[in-house]
This record gives C-alpha cells, structure tokens and sequence, in this order.
C-alpha cells in the first residue's frame, strides 16, 4: 500500500526527474494557515518538485518553504497583473510545471490567484488541485454551529452606510455566514450585528493553528475585544427571530 500511495504521488508530478518535457501544468496548493507543521505530504512533494512556485507573497511563502527545507524559485503573480500572467502562460506552454500558493490557505479564497488559473484554463493548459487548509471551513467546525449551509463573504463593505446595508440583508438569512475581519473594522462590525442581530451567535477564530489559538464566542454586545485579524462566524436566522 506505501508504495502504491508513493507512485501515485509520483505520478502527479509529471516526469520532471527522467528529463522529460510534457506539457506544463497548474497546481493550486493549499499551505498552512497557521502552524507551518499543517502542510500535506503531497502539498511538500509538488512544491519541491514544480519548476517554481507562483506566491501572494513571496517573502512569506519563502519563509514557508525554508521550514521544510524546500528550495523551489519563488516569484509573486502580481496580483492578476495580465503581463505577468503572460510570462506564465508562456512558462506552461514550454512544459514548466507552476504551484500557485496564497500566503495562507487556498488560493482564491480572498486573493486574485482566480486570475491565473482562469487563463491558464482558457488556454488549454492542465489545472489541478492539491487541497489544504482553510480558515472558513477552520472556523466554520470550531464554532460548532451548522454548517449544512454556508455564506462565505471575504471582503465586507468599508464605508459605515454600506456595512448598515449589509446586516440588514442578513435578517432573515439562515445560512451560517463566515466573513474575515480585519481589526480596524471588528468593533464597527459587533456594533452592527449587535443592534440589527442581537439574538444571533458569533464566534471569533483566532490565530487558528497556531500556539495561542483563541476562540471566543457570545452574543455580539458581549464580545468587544480587540484582536488580529479574526474569522468571524455568525449563526443564521431562526423562525421569529433576528
């Protein structure tokens, strides 16, 4: 069975080792979104084996990389920037094998990583992906709340009027939402859900994974702390209820 699973995985990297040039390919690696020691076995193979690695930021990904002893070329992509696409584009089309990484978790969710893969589809190239991480299924798990249906919103609104706007339309949403708050905005964001959705349940990840991983979880009027950057959980609408 071991070496059955280890020619598999051999497999997904084509035959760069035996010198043969097929065509290039796309992988999207999930990495860590905390604890570097969180990074698959297949994720550390394709990542020391793909021609170079595509990064949100490079000096974070390097840092990544350096833990486990991977000395794979680095570049970032620009975020969606079309010349640099290009120069992949052109990198796949001779047969190089790239690994597209955000800085943590999948990429796409909340990064323009899309941008890449979505030309690289349009241009016939092989896409795969080599899943991971992520802080919305991470938080969605340690709020113990349903997550039969889910409501992922990565960017929330900046100017006070539109983020009104915004719970507002959550009344009578049922779905679990998830959404990233950054700590400029967390005190704005409870005073919101505290006054539109009072009876609602919230709980706040974070810094998931890592040593002081933290967990709070309440009612928005009761939970002011100041933090990181958090994933925030909010529970969904019941019969009757905001």
């Amino acid at each position: 069975m071991g070496r059955r699973k280890s020619q598999q995985t051999s497999r997904y990297v084509s035959g760069l080792q035996d010198g043969r040039r097929g065509p290039g390919k796309l992988f999207i690696v999930g990495t860590p979104i905390g604890s570097p020691d969180d990074l698959t076995l297949r994720a550390r193979t394709i990542l020391g084996q793909v021609s170079f690695v595509a990064a949100e930021t490079p000096l974070a990904t390097r840092a990544l990389l350096d833990y486990h002893g991977i000395t794979t070329d680095i570049t970032g992509y620009g975020g969606g920037d079309d010349d640099k696409i290009a120069v992949f584009l052109d990198r796949l089309e001779a047969g190089d094998e790239i690994a597209l990484v955000s800085d943590s978790g999948m990429p796409v969710i909340y990064d323009p990583g899309r941008l890449l893969i979505a030309a690289a589809r349009a241009a016939g190239h092989r896409v795969t992906i080599v899943p991971g991480p992520s802080s919305l299924t991470a938080a969605a798990a340690l709020s113990g709340l349903s997550a039969d249906r889910l409501l992922f919103v990565g960017r929330l609104p900046r100017s006070n009027r539109q983020l009104d706007r915004f719970f507002a339309e959550l009344t009578h949403e049922t779905a679990t939402v998830v959404m990233y708050a950054a700590v400029s905005m967390l005190p704005r964001i409870l005073k919101r859900i505290g006054s539109r959705l009072p009876n609602r349940t919230v709980t706040l990840a974070v810094n998931m994974t890592k040593d002081d991983e933290r967990v709070y979880q309440g009612k928005a009027g009761a939970l002011s702390r100041r933090e990181s950057e958090v994933t925030l959980v909010l529970s969904g609408a019941r019969k009757g209820r905001k």
